[in-house]
């Protein structure tokens, strides 16, 4: 006999015995345990819940920040500003942050480039933001925006 069929027959020998005496403590262990699983359930769909809206706001950071870092590249290189070459480390780390918070969400895409190297090929990248689409979502979240960033993507809307 394995441990568990033992454990079983132990139950139920207890459950019985319990039955017997009268004392109904199984009854009232199960019914305890029952209402701290439900106590437990709510309180894991109430985290559940705030993940939900910690991610969401995660994601609207994000892309607020990234947002931001276009706003200052066009400032301190208006010609370049949307180009960007992976072979700077800063750039490729910006390549990285920008595919996430602005490509995979679909706000965004790249324009990709083939640049003939030495030996081996090297790809350029130019972001090519949907701007009305930013423009709008940032409608909705125009009182957490930074200053002037909502009036800039105004603009770059009107310029597409």
């Amino acid at each position: 006999m394995s441990r568990w069929t033992r454990l079983r027959w132990r139950i139920r020998l207890l459950g019985m015995i319990d039955w017997l005496l009268g004392t109904h403590l199984v009854e009232q262990t199960t019914n305890r345990w029952q209402h701290e699983l439900e106590t437990m359930q709510v309180e894991i769909n109430t985290l559940q819940a705030h993940l939900e809206e910690l991610d969401d706001s995660r994601v609207a950071i994000l892309r607020h920040l990234s947002l931001s870092y276009l706003q200052l590249r066009q400032t301190q290189s208006p010609s370049n500003w949307l180009h960007f070459d992976p072979r700077v480390p800063a750039e490729e780390s910006a390549i990285d942050v920008l595919t996430r918070a602005l490509v995979t969400p679909h706000w965004a895409r790249w324009r990709i480039t083939c640049v003939a190297a030495d030996e081996e090929d090297l790809f350029v990248y130019d972001i090519v933001p949907d701007w009305a689409a930013l423009y709008q979502d940032a409608l909705e979240y125009a009182a957490s925006l930074p200053p002037g960033l909502l009036d800039w993507l105004g603009q770059q809307t009107q310029q597409e």
